[in-house]
């Protein structure tokens, strides 16, 4: 499993994240609309999903150099 952030807005164009763990993204996208009901029926307002375990491996290499 991923750490995955989702990032959206809501119909007031107010930014939201919520972290979800997942096997790929597209199923920490499923696990958000679960978790948000008003994603469930605006699914556009989904702005970004991002690996942020793959972020965390590349710091650390970063780190090492």
């Amino acid at each position: 499993m991923s750490h995955y952030t989702v990032g959206y807005h809501d119909s007031l164009k107010i930014r939201h994240e919520i972290c979800e763990y997942a096997a790929d993204a597209y199923e920490a996208i499923q696990q958000s609309k679960e978790d948000v009901p008003a994603l469930e029926g605006h699914p556009h307002f989904i702005d970004y999903c991002t690996n942020e375990s793959a972020l965390d491996y590349l710091q650390s290499k970063e780190s090492m150099l």
